[in-house]
């Protein structure tokens, strides 16, 4: 026990005093945590979106100014029809299309209820899910508002429309992920054996002697595995 101990005192000695080591385990994992915590965000920001409105009235245009107005979306244009939405998503434009059915305010203060369209892009399921729910929640605190100051109550029920993805498959993203990150795995563990495998036949020698660079051994021993790995995704 005392030898292992001993063993065990070692190697912190060795970890302790190579700092490219220290630098792995305590520098990389900081750096992963700001980039996960502060890049990789689930919320949404300054999303460019289209407004088709076709009635122009005072209740549209507060409507849209409130959805603007709450730093998660951008007004990226006032569509006179809707003939070239499709193509606005294609081109990756817009991330969601707001329609005003004609004589929106009128009707909703006569009748009570008025219909609005909301059409996102869904080959991004669950951004598009966070584009519908924010701008319904919007919606729903306007006319809770309105509510309070009128006697007749109003209502708004948002007709969500998904174009690419209407079943909202989320596998349609996370599979080319799950692949990227297989073939980072793959090709980083294989060359690591394959550097190891090298030192421990004696042949590490050998290459090194050799007219090629360090870096250029390692990117050579790369190579084959990821044209594999991708042979195999």
């Amino acid at each position: 026990m005392k030898q292992f101990l001993g063993f065990v005192r070692k190697e912190f000695y060795h970890i302790f005093r190579d700092a490219r080591t220290l630098l792995v385990l305590f520098g990389i994992p900081v750096a992963q945590l700001l980039i996960f915590g502060y890049v990789v965000s689930t919320e949404i920001r300054n999303i460019n979106v289209a407004v088709y409105d076709p009635a122009k009235d005072d209740i549209t245009r507060q409507i849209t100014d409130k959805i603007i107005s709450s730093n998660y979306f951008t007004l990226y244009e006032n569509l006179d029809n809707l003939n070239n939405v499709e193509d606005i998503f294609k081109n990756g434009e817009v991330k969601e299309v707001i329609v005003f059915e004609p004589g929106f305010g009128s009707k909703l203060e006569k009748e009570g209820t008025a219909q609005i369209q909301l059409i996102a892009d869904a080959s991004d399921a669950n951004t598009a899910n966070l584009i519908v729910n924010y701008t319904s929640a919007i919606i729903q605190d306007y006319i809770q508002k309105k509510n309070q100051l009128n006697p007749q109550p109003m209502q708004i029920v948002p007709e969500v429309r998904m174009v690419f993805n209407e079943n909202l498959k989320s596998v349609y993203m996370f599979v080319p992920g799950t692949m990227a990150l297989i073939l980072m795995l793959v090709s980083a563990m294989m060359t690591s054996i394959s550097i190891a495998r090298e030192k421990e036949l004696g042949t590490m020698e050998v290459l090194l002697v050799s007219p090629l660079k360090p870096v250029q051994i390692i990117v050579g021993k790369v190579i084959p595995y990821v044209v594999l790995a991708f042979i195999n995704a």
